[in-house]
């Protein structure tokens, strides 16, 4: 008798360790309803920029193939004041910058 083991929110039955393995199309026609990027949680994503996809190796956070990297983060205030200084400085740090300044 086969073992139950449970994948994601289906049981199947694993066949024997000496058994043939699926083939492609056994594959294909299992996943035919796979949740590919409905939401984040999804088992399977396809590379892209888009909010339930996975980011490629090669993305540049230079919006056109994934999101602005500093998306979000304001810098305000007169250039020639300290408040603007340390709004800067403290976007840097959030990117992993160590801050050595002084006062």
């Amino acid at each position: 008798m086969a073992e139950m083991k449970q994948y994601g929110s289906y049981d199947r039955k694993v066949k024997p360790d000496n058994a043939a393995k699926p083939t492609s199309q056994e594959v294909d026609d299992f996943h035919t309803n796979a949740d590919t990027d409905l939401r984040s949680e999804a088992l399977h994503h396809t590379l892209g920029p888009a909010p339930t996809q996975a980011a490629p190796g090669n993305h540049r956070h230079d919006g056109g193939d994934s999101e602005l990297l500093l998306s979000g983060d304001t810098i305000s205030g007169s250039r020639s004041s300290d408040a603007w200084r340390l709004s800067v400085n403290a976007i840097l740090v959030k990117l992993g910058a160590t801050d050595n300044s002084t006062a």
